[in-house]
């Protein structure tokens, strides 16, 4: 990393004033009364210790962008007896906050695509807020009719260090900066298990029932642009996830939910859902404006209610046994699961595994080194078998075969196929034809696409060969599963 007198090339101060609006040709008027807020700044010649002057010419300032409590304002400025000026921001009397201050060079075309940030002012707490001698995020007074003087310095601003002035995302000079608040609860499958995790912080301690400690991160057109998360929170408090929204384009986001739970024998985040949309939608939210949502407990009411989280890990090999169509245990194939580490819900021995691809061969006697992925968080899955419904479908189909009396694994394969691969009922690879038993398993199943197992049901756990594209469109690959209670 380059040193700060490297990166930071100027330093200029900008007094914050508080005064009226000049008068116009048809004189004052009642708004030109209200008080408001004029930045004006001139060049610094001499020097802050570890800044240094610019060298070489920088871009004029046509207008600043300015966050005063969150709300983004833009505003013209002028050059008048060697300093700038930016024109006054009418406000109400009352107590604010400088959440933001860029001057912005204007581009050539009409829309402000091409628009280039000149210089910043840091957030508190960023790597360049040493620089500056009040960060933003400070709070100031609007009086009735006072003009009021506040001191505010800004630095050059250098294209792609907007994190070290604490910018959440790459500055667009015509974006809007829009919210939405998310609330979650957790039901661990067994919540002595959250001993010394953060969980035990929490006002209430550790229980059946506790505040979701959650992480979000956003993307905006594929980028990540900030991570959120409530780890700070003491109580059950909403979390705040803030985004910018360019006017001029088509922006699509994506939310990933990750939830802190028991991962081995330690804590960390763990993938539970993506949530995709476009510009100002929002996500469907209560009437307090607030999205909750639940983790574990299919009975609450919440906007979104996930499955119960499973504890496993990512990655473990598997070997395929010699012998097929059945295996020992009753099932397609025998699998050996190893390497895997200490507490995870999958333990190392030998599962009854099916085929969640009725068209891709998998080699018997072969070891492979699986990713792994429980049902209840399809998301994660690569593209081409990440079906939500069809996971709760095969689910609901494995917690229910007491309703079919004769069935075998020759037919439950079958119903599988059909369940995750449209399968057409002609039989091969050891499996025989579809038969009446077989549709209807797949077809009862269907009707059961909001399937989400409960406490004490078992859930499919799915593997797939490591480094299997996440966008992977076509089964080029086999997905096969086995069952864990949960």
């Amino acid at each position: 990393m380059k040193t700060a007198a490297s990166k930071i090339l100027l330093l200029i101060p900008l007094l914050v004033l508080v005064l009226l609006e000049a008068c116009s040709k048809k004189g004052i008027t009642p708004q030109d009364k209200q008080p408001g807020v004029t930045f004006s700044s001139k060049t610094v010649t001499k020097g802050t210790p570890g800044i240094r002057q610019a060298k070489t010419a920088v871009l004029s300032a046509d207008y600043a962008v300015v966050g005063i409590n969150g709300k983004i304002y833009k505003t013209p400025v002028y050059k008048t007896g060697g300093n700038v000026y930016t024109e006054a921001i009418k406000l109400d009397p009352g107590s604010y906050t400088l959440t933001e201050f860029i001057l912005v060079h204007s581009g050539a075309s009409p829309d402000s695509t091409d628009d280039v940030p000149v210089y910043a002012l840091p957030l508190g707490g960023s790597a360049y807020a040493t620089f500056v001698s009040t960060p933003a995020g400070f709070h100031f007074n609007i009086g009735s009719l006072n003009k009021k003087e506040i001191p505010v310095e800004v630095l050059q601003f250098q294209a792609g260090e907007e994190h070290k002035f604490g910018l959440d995302y790459a500055y667009l000079p015509n974006s809007v900066l829009r919210h939405q608040i998310f609330a979650g609860r957790f039901f661990p499958a067994d919540f002595h298990n959250y001993t010394g995790s953060l969980y035990q912080s929490q006002p209430n301690g550790i229980q059946a029932e506790m505040p979701a400690i959650f992480r979000i991160d956003v993307y905006r057109n594929g980028n990540l642009i900030k991570s959120f998360n409530n780890e700070n929170a003491t109580g059950d408090y909403p979390l705040d996830v803030s985004y910018p929204d360019d006017s001029q384009i088509t922006d699509h986001y994506r939310f990933d939910l990750f939830l802190y739970a028991k991962t081995g024998n330690g804590f960390g985040y763990r993938l539970i859902h993506r949530w995709y949309f476009s510009d100002d939608q929002l996500l469907h939210h209560s009437s307090d404006g607030i999205v909750h949502f639940v983790v574990g407990n299919g009975q609450q009411q919440a906007d979104y209610v996930f499955g119960p989280y499973l504890n496993l890990p990512e990655k473990c090999t598997l070997t395929v046994d010699q012998g097929y169509a059945p295996g020992s245990k009753g099932s397609y194939f025998d699998g050996k699961v190893e390497n895997v580490p200490a507490g995870y819900k999958l333990n190392s021995g030998v599962y009854p595994y099916w085929c969640g691809t009725d068209s891709v061969n998998i080699n018997l006697g072969h070891t492979y080194t699986m990713d792994v992925f429980s049902s209840l968080v399809p998301d994660a899955l690569p593209a081409y078998t990440r079906y939500a419904g069809r996971w709760n479908e095969i689910n609901w189909l494995f917690n229910h075969l007491n309703q079919y009396p004769f069935y075998d694994w020759d037919i439950l394969q079958g119903a599988a196929w059909m369940i995750l691969n449209d399968w057409n009922g002609t039989g091969h690879s050891g499996v025989s034809d579809a038969n009446s038993v077989v549709i209807r398993m797949a077809n009862d199943a269907r009707g059961h696409a909001d399937f989400i197992p409960d406490f004490g049901q078992k859930a499919a756990v799915i593997f797939i060969p490591e480094r299997t594209r996440y966008d992977e469109q076509t089964p080029k690959v086999q997905v096969v599963f086995t069952f864990i209670e949960i």
